[in-house]
């Protein structure tokens, strides 16, 4: 290999020289990219933000969406304070609304964004320590088919994040109050979200 007297030799046989070279196209790349940026931010007015940016944009999701397709399996779960509890698929907190007559829910448009039903396009099953005899659906105004357990419409609370939350817990929201359901089917009473 012919070596020039700018090109230092590594010890695996190539010239230095190069890396230098492609260092420098490297940092100059760099220098182009952070110019372009602070060129185009310079761009956009004072107290004016981007469109997807800024205090106004929701932030990502950061949990699924309910369940509520295919045989939905209505389980149990302990939650500290309160005991087994209903849930659904997902291991999320079940509730029934106060307002609502055994098959019949009332908690629609609004109130549903706060409080999704649990609905499902196959019969429900029953799952860990739920009773089958008491898993049934009813039909809503708009179609979906709610699972019901001992006669009580099933709902997610928005507020539950994770399996093993009840934070919907005796809250009085849309008229009426929620509360968490027993594996027999009974409102529970105690504790709070």
């Amino acid at each position: 290999m012919t070596r020039t007297s700018g090109d230092a030799v590594s010890p695996w046989g190539g010239a230095m020289g190069h890396f230098a070279r492609d260092r420098a196209a490297v940092l100059r790349g760099i220098w182009l990219v952070g110019g372009a940026l602070a060129f185009a931010t310079a761009c956009v007015p004072a107290g004016d933000v981007p469109d997807g940016s800024g205090p106004g944009t929701p932030p990502p999701p950061t949990t699924a969406p309910p369940v509520t397709g295919g045989a939905i399996a209505v389980q149990t779960r302990e939650v500290p304070g309160l005991g087994a509890v209903l849930t659904g698929p997902d291991g999320r907190t079940v509730y029934l609304f106060g307002n609502d007559s055994p098959g019949h829910p009332t908690c629609l448009d609004a109130c549903a964004g706060d409080w999704p039903p649990l609905t499902t396009t196959a019969p429900p099953i029953a799952g860990a320590s739920a009773n089958p005899a008491l898993l049934a659906t009813t039909r809503r105004p708009d179609g979906s088919t709610q699972v019901v357990y001992n006669g009580h419409p099933l709902y997610y609370y928005v507020g539950d994040e994770l399996a093993g939350q009840a934070n919907g817990q005796t809250v009085n929201s849309n008229g009426g109050s929620w509360y968490a359901i027993s594996p027999a089917g009974n409102k529970i009473e105690q504790g709070g979200g």
